[in-house]
């Protein structure tokens, strides 16, 4: 879904128009480094190869830096923004340019041109903090996540299941884009920070989150009175014993405006501006394993696998719980914890798999116990960028195969 259209200044040519182009021009830097990718509407099930553009790895973070504090100023700010857009040019206009074209033969003829788009984001901004929900460590509701609600909303298709090496935000985009506009927002797992809005993107970071808040308008939810809840929680459950379980509190932003292109970094680094379309930001901090480890030294390693598997699949369950309940019937996930927080991803593929797919084996005679979630959403999309790709997905593929073992010899 996309913000309504009167947030969208139509184009002009007026010289009044010109002069607030320019004016915003100055303010926000609107040019980005490489020209603006079209989104591919084709899920790319190829391997991203290693990166192809001409620029060191200094250049890319400063360039991240600029365009993180260039959102931020626009997000807490006045929340206008230039996009610059191709458009068709006129067929008279075109038909001038073909006849002088004619006159030089080895040049080409572009029958699109550059106007300037305003947008004014403000309202859909301020929206977002007002519906930002915190959901506490002793949330009831999301305790109670095995059991489902009274009524769920019939799917309107077989679930869908998708994995893409798209990021997050392309792949949200991609399913904005093609959502029918009445249909909820795409919902979006955000590995969240423990410490900070948006984490590290301020200082050029580029993990999940850092993505999601320096082409979106995320952080002015999570600066919100609600969202420092989420924060003052994590800093109390961290000097307590076990704190790198960290805590199941999470933050709920409601329609987060997206307004930046998210590139591949290899033949974009991102940040142009485009046309703002709208997701639901479900932000959750995972497990730090290598805390986990350094504080519990005298555990085995399998007791300590074991308790952060358990811990992780209740917070997954639970952030799944939150989706079902606000209604997103498409979510995007991921490998979870997975970078930073040394999650192992197989143990993350095999939770979702659990949740989604093909439940587990419960109690002391081990009966089978249903996946939760299986009729909770149309469509799960897991974008795992990068080379973890594959190792996720044959993860995810191999534990349903050992349901269906299991499933054979419970029925024999």
């Amino acid at each position: 879904m996309t913000p309504p259209s009167s947030t969208i200044s139509h184009i002009k040519t007026s010289s009044s128009t010109q002069k607030k182009h320019q004016l915003l021009k100055k303010r926000h830097l609107y040019r980005g480094v490489v020209k603006k990718k079209k989104v591919s509407t084709q899920v790319s099930m190829l391997p991203p190869s290693s990166p192809v553009l001409p620029y060191s790895g200094t250049f890319i973070r400063d360039r991240w830096m600029e365009i993180a504090k260039e959102t931020q100023s626009i997000v807490l700010g006045d929340g206008q923004y230039v996009e610059e857009r191709r458009v068709p040019i006129v067929p008279c206009a075109l038909a001038q340019r073909i006849e002088g074209f004619s006159a030089n033969p080895l040049g080409q003829v572009d029958s699109s041109t550059t106007v300037a788009v305003t947008h004014n984001i403000s309202e859909q901004i301020q929206q977002s903090r007002l519906g930002t929900t915190f959901y506490p460590h002793q949330s009831e509701v999301l305790a109670e996540w095995r059991t489902p609600p009274a009524q769920i909303p019939r799917p309107l298709h077989k679930p869908r299941r998708e994995f893409t090496h798209q990021s997050t935000l392309v792949a949200a985009r991609r399913l904005a884009h093609h959502a029918p506009p009445t249909s909820p927002n795409v919902g979006v797992l955000s590995f969240a920070s423990r410490k900070k809005p948006g984490g590290n993107f301020l200082h050029g970071s580029d993990e999940q989150e850092d993505r999601i808040a320096r082409y979106s308008s995320l952080v002015a939810s999570l600066d919100c009175p609600q969202a420092k809840e989420f924060y003052d929680e994590h800093r109390h459950f961290w000097s307590q014993d076990g704190s790198g379980f960290i805590d199941h509190s999470m933050v709920y932003s409601p329609s987060v405006v997206v307004f930046r292109e998210d590139g591949d970094n290899r033949t974009s680094l991102g940040g142009s501006f485009i046309p703002p379309y709208l997701i639901d930001v479900l932000s959750v901090v995972p497990v730090n394993v290598a805390v986990v480890r350094a504080r519990y030294s005298s555990a085995s390693e399998k007791e300590a696998d074991e308790a952060v598997r358990q811990t992780m699949k209740e917070r997954m369950a639970r952030a799944l719980r939150v989706f079902e309940e606000r209604g997103n019937r498409t979510v995007v996930l991921g490998a979870f914890g997975c970078t930073s927080s040394e999650n192992k991803l197989d143990v993350v593929a095999s939770i979702w798999a659990e949740l989604l797919v093909c439940g587990d084996m419960e109690g002391e005679g081990r009966s089978k116990r249903p996946a939760r979630f299986k009729k909770s959403f149309d469509n799960v999309v897991f974008a795992v960028p990068g080379k973890s790709f594959s190792a996720f997905k044959e993860a995810f593929d191999n534990r349903l195969f050992e349901a269906q073992i299991v499933d054979g010899m419970l029925s024999d």
